[in-house]
């Protein structure tokens, strides 16, 4: 059996005397340091928020400007295009104009020329035929 005697309450100061020692010595800088690092791990989580948010922002603008530039670009192309098919339309109409122009004018000298050798042809056959009936007739007509 335990027997209470003057060794128990020896013990017992011996016991709360290192109690406060190891108090001392150990659990409160080892507190301290575990506060510490807590408070450095949350200082890291927070720094490490702020640039998630930081970074989000600027994935937005750059998105941002990004969907502003193909707006731009797609604007600029849609000019650019409309003003290509208004100088190829107006191109066609011109270079139309011109044929249309180039095939009157050679219309009209196809005309000359094929009135020109209708008229020579019909001299041609009139002396012809008044040879042919010089000959048939063996005098001059």
């Amino acid at each position: 059996m335990i027997d209470i005697n003057s060794s128990l309450l020896i013990q017992l100061v011996n016991f709360i005397i290192l109690l406060v020692v190891l108090n001392i010595i150990l659990f409160k800088p080892i507190r301290q340091i575990m506060q510490d690092r807590e408070q450095g791990i949350s200082a890291a989580f927070s720094d490490a928020k702020a640039a998630q948010e930081r970074m989000q922002n600027l994935l937005d603008q750059y998105n941002g400007s990004l969907a502003e530039a193909k707006q731009k670009a797609t604007t600029a192309y849609n000019a650019l295009y409309q003003q290509g098919l208004d100088v190829q339309r107006d191109t066609i109409a011109a270079e139309r104009s011109k044929s249309g122009e180039l095939l009157d004018k050679a219309r009209s000298e196809i005309a000359e020329v094929s009135a020109a050798a209708r008229g020579e042809l019909r001299q041609e056959a009139e002396r012809l035929s008044q040879d042919i009936s010089a000959k048939l007739l063996g005098r001059a007509v």
